[in-house]
C-alpha cells in the first residue's frame, strides 16, 4: 500500500488561496500585458511604508533581501527574511519573485499570481479545460484552464480523492489557479463543488 506524503502547508495554503481570491483578481487581469521594467518613475522615488499585513498588490522593483509591493499606490519594502513560504505554481524560494507578479502575503507566506475559480467544466481535453466561470472569485465567463504539472485532485481538507478521470463536462468544480498576465491559466488543485 502506498501512503501519500502530505505537504504540511496544504491545509494553511488551501485557506490563504481562498482568502487570495478577491484580494488578488481585484487588482490582478491574466488579460493584461506583461510589465516593462524602465527607469526610475515618480513611484521609485516615493518613500517606502513599513508592510502591515495581509498586504496585497503588484511587485514593482526587488531589491537587497527583498522587494517592494506597489498596494492601492503605496509603496512597501518587505524583507524575504520574514517569508516562510512562496507560492507560485508550487512552493519557490523567495528569489523566485519577479518585477510584475501580484502577490498576497499573509502570515509569513506569499502567494503569487495565484487564485481561485468556481464553475462548470464545459470542455474537456487531455491538457486541460474550458470552465464557465460564475464566481465568486476569478474572471467571469468561459475560461481555458491548463493542467499544471504539479496538479492535485481533491480537497485539502478532504479524505475523498479524484483523478483526471472524474473530470466530466457538466460538472461543477473549484479550483486553485496560477497564471502570469498574458498566459493561460493554470490548475494547481481541482475539487468538486456543492
Amino acid at each position: 500500500m502506498r501512503t501519500k506524503v502530505r505537504n504540511r502547508y496544504a491545509a494553511p495554503l488551501l485557506v490563504f488561496t481562498a482568502a487570495v481570491g478577491l484580494s488578488i483578481w481585484g487588482i490582478y487581469s491574466l488579460t493584461s500585458t506583461a510589465p516593462t521594467q524602465q527607469s526610475p518613475s515618480p513611484a521609485s522615488t516615493q518613500s517606502l511604508s513599513a508592510p502591515t499585513y495581509p498586504l496585497s498588490g503588484r511587485v514593482v522593483r526587488l531589491v537587497a533581501g527583498g522587494m517592494v509591493v506597489d498596494s492601492t499606490g503605496l509603496l512597501y519594502e518587505v524583507n524575504f527574511n520574514a517569508i516562510v513560504d512562496v507560492w507560485k505554481e508550487t512552493s519557490v524560494a523567495p528569489s523566485a519573485i519577479e518585477v510584475g507578479d501580484s502577490v498576497f502575503i499573509y502570515g509569513g507566506r506569499v502567494s503569487a499570481n495565484g487564485g481561485r475559480i468556481d464553475g462548470v467544466i464545459r470542455e474537456l481535453d487531455g491538457t486541460g479545460m474550458l470552465v464557465e466561470v460564475r464566481g465568486p472569485y476569478g474572471p467571469r465567463g468561459l475560461q481555458r484552464i491548463d493542467f499544471s504539472q504539479y496538479i492535485e485532485y481533491g480537497r485539502v481538507d478532504s479524505a475523498a480523492r479524484l483523478t483526471r478521470a472524474d473530470l466530466v463536462v457538466g460538472l461543477t468544480i473549484g479550483a486553485v489557479i496560477y497564471g502570469r498576465p498574458g498566459e493561460t491559466m493554470r490548475a494547481t488543485r481541482i475539487w468538486i463543488s456543492q
